[in-house]
């Protein structure tokens, strides 16, 4: 701050000199306070999801995909990641939601834990974002079926937070052939 100009006029410069400490303790003390989650956000059937970026191993593009026969209809099949063979789901079917073609914009985000991995077959990313997890509010009560159960609240812009480890540790998720 340049005090040269508040020499004539030490009221004014005591004022804002407290102002400046005050915003300057608030800010550190919402930091402190204040805990988020680093999420990111895709879209599938023109809403916005977002999951954890902890249990998200890589985001592919979606490009070949194999069907599997005799796996439930929201298993869209499996795709080849680097020599490795990983499961699609689309949540989309999973959840009931108005199906739509593939498009260029189309990615797959593979989820892992230390039982399984698959991936999510996504309309497209839409980025990486810190969530407050106090501006995320509880299900709506006028949720229901399957998709309130893997829902782990609602900010206040309108983006569904999925609980990634309910989603990584369910049975469905587990195909026995």
């Amino acid at each position: 701050m340049n005090t040269e100009i508040f020499k004539n006029d030490p009221k004014t410069e005591i004022i804002l000199n407290k102002r400046a400490r005050k915003l300057a303790k608030e800010t550190s003390e919402s930091i402190n306070h204040e805990t988020t989650i680093t999420v990111v956000e895709f879209q599938i059937a023109h809403e916005t999801y977002a999951l954890a970026l902890d249990r998200i191993r890589i985001i592919h593009p979606f490009k070949e995909l194999t069907f599997i026969p005799g796996t439930p209809d929201f298993i869209r099949g499996v795709i080849n990641l680097r020599g490795e063979i990983i499961s699609v789901v689309d949540l989309k079917v999973f959840f009931d939601l108005p199906d739509q073609d593939f498009t260029n914009l189309s990615q797959v985000i593979i989820l892992t834990s230390e039982k399984m991995e698959f991936g999510i077959l996504a309309d497209a990313v839409l980025g990486i974002v810190e969530i407050s997890k106090n501006d995320i509010q509880p299900s709506l009560p006028t949720l229901t079926g399957i998709r309130a159960d893997y829902l782990k609240g609602v900010t206040g812009n309108g983006t569904v937070v999925l609980d990634v480890e309910k989603l990584l540790t369910d049975e469905k998720m587990c195909i026995n052939l």
